[in-house]
């Protein structure tokens, strides 16, 4: 997996420093992810399961010096602000309409869901699991296929 244009080094001090500011505590993959990989563009980039097929348009930064939206501040409008989903759900990527991608913290293997914002106004059917952990879902993506 290659991630293109990342923002800043996120250290793991950093990371626990956001956990424990938001109460919350990250699975190891997710940590790995911001540490490694603190926002950015993967290559392959597009999910299609049996329910789903839409592209990873960017893993959201989990600090930004480079004034993009991060996943703290989409938490805290998402999660929080206007309890969308349960505050044990964390985004980590958003797709090409806008729809988030989260981990599910409360598990160890990071299980994915997808938010789909066009069930609105019952936004109770949103949030879809992907019944995949999140290192599985990054070998899982593939590349766009050309016409």
């Amino acid at each position: 997996m290659i991630f293109t244009n990342q923002d800043k080094r996120v250290l793991e001090s950093d990371v626990t420093a956001i956990e424990t500011e938001l109460r919350i505590r990250f699975p190891e993959p997710l940590r790995k992810l911001f540490v490694e990989n603190n926002g950015g563009e993967p290559e392959p980039y597009v999910y299609q399961d049996d329910s789903l097929s839409t592209v990873v348009s960017e893993t959201l930064p989990l600090i930004s010096d480079s004034g993009r939206g991060t996943a703290v501040d989409t938490y805290n409008n998402l999660v929080v602000k206007k309890r969308l989903v349960g505050s044990n759900f964390f985004p980590f990527a958003v797709d090409a309409g806008g729809d988030y991608f989260f981990v599910d913290c409360s598990s160890d293997n990071a299980d994915v869901y997808f938010f789909r914002s066009d069930t609105y106004p019952d936004l109770s059917k949103g949030l879809m699991n992907l019944k995949i952990g999140l290192d599985a879902f990054w070998l899982v993506l593939k590349l766009e296929e050309r016409a």
